[in-house]
């Protein structure tokens, strides 16, 4: 799969993001990564095959915020600006975890500008354009 198209489907997450991103030095740092205010929490999206990261920007937890890596579990990240359904700003990553706990090479997360599951009406399992920025 090639950097532009990240198109995929939705997915049930953990529940995590929001209530990690309550942190107010944590959405700072994210805003800082993004260059643009997020709204706290992530989606999950299953590609059709496992991501290409060539190109993507790889951050070090401990830029997130000093204990990042002991709050999540995830040493790093790899990041790329998105554009999701054509309209809104967004950033993919997929999450660096020791080996074993399961993050799927096929799965990238959303941080956004919006919730998206209110502004796109989204379920799981619905379908969502992602394109590179």
């Amino acid at each position: 799969m090639g950097p532009k198209d990240l198109s995929g489907v939705v997915q049930a997450g953990r529940g995590l993001g929001a209530g990690l991103m309550g942190d107010q030095t944590v959405m700072e740092g994210l805003r800082e990564l993004a260059g643009f205010s997020l709204v706290p929490g992530t989606l999950n999206v299953r590609l059709p095959e496992p991501l290409d990261r060539d190109g993507w920007r790889y951050v070090a937890a401990d830029e997130v915020a000093p204990d990042w890596e002991a709050r999540t579990g995830q040493s790093g990240y790899f990041l790329a600006p998105v554009t999701i359904a054509g309209r809104f700003r967004g950033l993919a990553f997929q999450a660096v975890e020791p080996v074993g706990l399961g993050y799927p090479p096929d799965q990238i997360e959303l941080f956004a500008e919006v919730h998206l599951r209110s502004a796109l009406g989204l379920s799981d399992g619905d379908r969502l354009e992602i394109a590179s920025a």
